[in-house]
């Protein structure tokens, strides 16, 4: 990596500091930000993003999103939430969105600890788009799933069934969106999706 594109990533680590993953940043805050984004997919070091499987393989963190999906989980009622994963198996052409979430109130005697996550498959369409298609929201307890994030993404991949939680089939007919990958480098990969949504996310092991 370039000292140029280092300075470059450092300043937008430092920009994403303590803004809850889009949550709390003033709209001068979000154009800094959006506008450093551009500057670091402006010299993207993978070109050619789909054609990178061990790149993109991985556990990745929500660092910023702009996804009014995303940022709605922390309005839900009765609900908090942690960490927001998207895990990609790029050979089996799958990912997986999983939320780490809390009950409050009447929800916590059930789920004081849960795990909301959707699984979807993706093809390549372009050097940098993927075509994503949703087919599973699931929701339960960590307590009663003894939930580790690998073991609960191989029960995901391989055997939904065995998962103790609600599950609902979101199949449609049609794809359901799809996400350019605008940046991509060993522990940081950036994209911007068919509802106009920016993602920042590192990988994590």
């Amino acid at each position: 990596m370039s000292e140029a594109l280092a300075q470059q990533k450092s300043a937008l680590l430092h920009l994403l500091e303590a803004t809850d993953r889009g949550r709390k940043v003033s709209p001068d805050q979000k154009a800094q930000i959006l506008s450093q984004i551009a500057v670091l997919e402006a010299l993207n070091p993978t070109p050619k993003p789909t054609s990178a499987a061990e790149g993109l393989e991985g556990n990745w963190l929500t660092l910023f999103t702009t996804s009014t999906a995303l940022l709605r989980l922390a309005q839900l009622p009765f609900l908090t939430t942690g960490e927001i994963y998207q895990c990609i198996r790029a050979k089996a052409g799958r990912v997986f969105n999983v939320a780490e979430i809390q009950g409050s109130g009447w929800l916590e005697a059930w789920m004081p600890r849960g795990v909301l996550a959707v699984s979807a498959r993706f093809y390549p369409e372009s050097e940098r788009r993927v075509r994503v298609i949703f087919e599973r929201l699931v929701l339960g307890s960590q307590a009663l799933m003894s939930y580790e994030i690998e073991s609960f993404l191989d029960l995901l991949e391989q055997a939904p069934e065995r998962i103790p939680a609600i599950q609902i089939d979101i199949r449609r007919r049609e794809p359901t969106g799809w996400l350019d990958i605008t940046y991509l480098d060993e522990d940081l990969r950036m994209g911007r999706g068919s509802e106009g949504s920016v993602f920042v996310l590192k990988r994590v092991g």
